[in-house]
C-alpha cells in the first residue's frame, strides 16, 4: 500500500544515535580509517580534526533548516523548499546514490576485512570467494531490519552505537595512559602527510565518509517526536560524538602503530586489531572484532532507513516510479525503496569488486560516496539563505558567510581528488561526473513532468 509513514515513533535519543550507528564508529575506527590513513598516513589525527571541523560546519547549516522544514524526504525537502523542485531532484538523485554508495562501502568493509580478520584473530582461513556472501549477507541484514519496523530498528543502532563507542574508548585510553612514551602532539601537523597538503586533502575527503551518517536522522521527520526541534538537535549531538571519537581514535592508533611507520598502516588492512592485540590481549582482539562487523552490520541498517525514505518521498512527488512510495501494511516501512536500494548496493558492490579488486573497491566506494555527499551538502548549504528569505523575510549575513565557507573547504577537498593519480580514486571521481550527467539529463528532459509538484514544508 501507499500512504504515511508512523508518526511519533522516533524520540531524540534515538533520532540521535541514527548518525552515530549509520557511521559504523567501531567499524570505521578498526579497519575504515585506513582509507584516509594511506594519504594522511601520521597526520591522521590532523585530518580527523579538519574533518570534525568542516562536518559541524553542516550539522550546524542543517540543524537551522530543519528547524522550518521536516519530512521523511530529508535534503532533498531541505532543497525543494529552498530553490524548488529540479535542484531538490538533483538533490534526491545524488542523496540516493552516496547512500547506496555508503552501503557499497559498509558492505565492502565486511567482505574485504573480516576475512584477514577471522584468519589473525581466530585462524580462520575462508575461500577467496568469500567476499561475494559476505557482501550479500551484511546488506540483506540492514534490509530485514530496516523493514521490520523503525521504532524497533532504532531502539537496535542506538544501544549498538553506545556500546561500540564505550569499549574502543575505554581501550584507547588505557593504551594512552599505560604508555605516555607514545604520546606527541605532531601528528596534529602536516609533517607525515603524504605528499603534503594534497594528501590532507584527500585524507579529508576519505576521512568525511567515517562521518557519512551523521545526516541519518533527517528522512525520519515524519516519524519523530517534535521533528522541527529534534532533527537539528540529534544532528548536532551526532556530530559532536562521532567528532570526538574519532579525532581520540585516530591519535591513539596514530601514535600506537607509530607516526612515521603509517604508510604501513593501510596494507594490514585490520591494523585497529592489530594494535589492540598487541597492547591489550587476545581477548581484547576478539571482542573489537565482534564490535567490527556489529558496527558495520548496525551501520546498514540505519543507510537503509534514511535512503528508502528519500526514495519514498520523491516517489510520492511523482519524480521517479510511483511504485517505490509502497509502505508495508503492518510495519508502515518504504519496503519497496528499501529493497531497490539494497540490490543496487549489492549490484554496484561486486561489480567494482571484479574489476578493482577488494581494497581498491573499498577506496573506489569510499572516494564516489564522499564526492557525492559534498556535492549535496553544497547544494543544502547553499539552501540556507533562500530559506532565511523565506521564513524570515530577509536574507541573514551570517547564514550567507557560512554557507560561502563550507562550499569553499568542499571545493579544496574537491580539487585535491581531482589531481589524485591513484587509480580507485579516479574511479570514484569518473562515477562521480557521470551520475550528475546522466541526473542532469534526466532533470532537464522532464520539465513539463515536474511543473505540478507541490513544494510544501
Amino acid at each position: 500500500m501507499t500512504g504515511k509513514l508512523r508518526e511519533n515513533s522516533v524520540g531524540l535519543k534515538e533520532s540521535m544515535f541514527q548518525g552515530v550507528a549509520g557511521s559504523a564508529p567501531a567499524g570505521a575506527a578498526i579497519a575504515t580509517l585506513t582509507g584516509a590513513a594511506a594519504f594522511a598516513q601520521g597526520s591522521l589525527p590532523l585530518v580527523a580534526l579538519l574533518a570534525f571541523f568542516v562536518v559541524m560546519i553542516n550539522a550546524v547549516i542543517i540543524r537551522k533548516i530543519s528547524a522550518n522544514v521536516a519530512g521523511a524526504g530529508g535534503y532533498y525537502s531541505y532543497v525543494k523548499a529552498g530553490y524548488g523542485v529540479k535542484p531538490a531532484l538533483l538533490t534526491g538523485f545524488f542523496y540516493i546514490f552516496y547512500q547506496i554508495m555508503a552501503l557499497c562501502l559498509i558492505a565492502l568493509s565486511v567482505a574485504v576485512f573480516v576475512p584477514p580478520l577471522l584468519g589473525t584473530v581466530f585462524g580462520i582461513g575462508l575461500p577467496s570467494y568469500a567476499w561475494f556472501p559476505l557482501l550479500v549477507t551484511t546488506l540483506m541484514f540492514g534490509f530485514l531490519v530496516s523493514v521490520s519496523g523503525i521504532r524497533g530498528s532504532t531502539r537496535y543502532t542506538m544501544i549498538m552505537a553506545v556500546v561500540e563507542i564505550v569499549i574502543i574508548s575505554v581501550f584507547g585510553l588505557y593504551i594512552v595512559l599505560s604508555h605516555p612514551a607514545i604520546n606527541t602532539a605532531s601528528v596534529f601537523t602536516t609533517r607525515y602527510s603524504l605528499n603534503g597538503f594534497s594528501g590532507i586533502g584527500i585524507g579529508v575527503l576519505l576521512m568525511y565518509t567515517a562521518f557519512s551518517g551523521f545526516g541519518a536522522s533527517t528522512p525520519l521527520g515524519e516519524e519523530s517526536v517534535s521533528p522541527k526541534k529534534n532533527i537539528g538537535l540529534s544532528v548536532v549531538f551526532t556530530v559532536i560524538i562521532l567528532g570526538i571519537f574519532f579525532v581520540f581514535t585516530s591519535y591513539y592508533f596514530t601514535v600506537a602503530w607509530g607516526p612515521s611507520l603509517m604508510g604501513k598502516y593501510a596494507g594490514e588492512l585490520i591494523p585497529g586489531v592489530t594494535i589492540i592485540n598487541g597492547f591489550i590481549g587476545k581477548a581484547a582482539a576478539i571482542l573489537v572484532t565482534i564490535l567490527f562487523i556489529n558496527s558495520l552490520l548496525t551501520g546498514t541498517v540505519v543507510v537503509t532507513n534514511g535512503t528508502s525514505r528519500v526514495m519514498m518521498a520523491m516517489s510520492r512527488d511523482k519524480m521517479i516510479p510511483s511504485g517505490l512510495s509502497r509502505i508495508h501494511s503492518k510495519r508502515f516501512t518504504p519496503w519497496a525503496s528499501a529493497l531497490t536500494v539494497v540490490s543496487s548496493a549489492i549490484i554496484i558492490g561486486s561489480i567494482s569488486v571484479i574489476f578493482l579488486g577488494g581494497f581498491n573497491a573499498f577506496i573506489f566506494s569510499a572516494t564516489a560516496a564522499t564526492l557525492e555527499v559534498l556535492f549535496v551538502h553544497s547544494i543544502i548549504n547553499a539552501s540556507l539563505p533562500p530559506l532565511d528569505r523565506k521564513f524570515r523575510g530577509k536574507f541573514s549575513y551570517a547564514n550567507i558567510v557560512i554557507s560561502v565557507i563550507s562550499i569553499i573547504i568542499f571545493g579544496f577537498i574537491f580539487y585535491s581528488t581531482f589531481i589524485s593519480i591513484s587509480l580507485p580514486v579516479i574511479a570514484g571521481t569518473v562515477i562521480f561526473m557521470a551520475w550528475l550527467a546522466v541526473s542532469t539529463a534526466y532533470i532537464l528532459s522532464g520539465n513539463k513532468k515536474f511543473e505540478n509538484v507541490v513544494v510544501d514544508v
